[in-house]
């Protein structure tokens, strides 16, 4: 019986024709950091578009404050004051209307920027990857 060694059991072979992949920790934390850089860009374009909204609402009820205001500092009769102030409803609910679009189109104007920061982000990320 001769000695010969078993290539199962041989506990030096085991592991000879296995390669442990290398990891890019360069392109990892790159990829991290242009990530962050993203959220943080989602994060003070939403501050930006919260603030904006809050002043164009400010805005317009200061303005309907000051034309009710005046309507009564004026001392004028109950009756004209009525009328006056449905005149200022009224515009009001236009204003109203023209406020909310601006806030819409200031969303969807963010929403546009956001989305397509995303999608270059996503874009760069997937032929990252396909390099690797």
């Amino acid at each position: 019986m001769s000695a010969t060694t078993n290539p199962n059991t041989d506990k030096t072979n085991a592991f000879a024709g296995f390669k442990i992949p290398k990891f890019d920790t360069d392109g990892i934390m790159d990829s991290y950091k242009k990530n962050l850089e993203i959220l943080g860009l989602i994060n003070k374009m939403s501050i930006e578009v919260f603030s904006g909204i809050t002043k164009l609402q400010t805005a317009f009820v200061k303005q309907l404050m000051d034309d009710m205001g005046g309507v009564i500092e004026k001392g004028t009769k109950p009756s004209e004051a009525l009328a006056k102030f449905s005149e200022i409803a009224r515009d009001g609910v236009v204003k109203a209307i023209n406020n909310g679009k601006q806030i819409s189109d200031l969303i969807t104007a963010n929403n546009n920027e956001l989305t397509a920061a995303i999608t270059k982000r996503f874009k760069e990320s997937i032929e990252n990857a396909k390099r690797k």
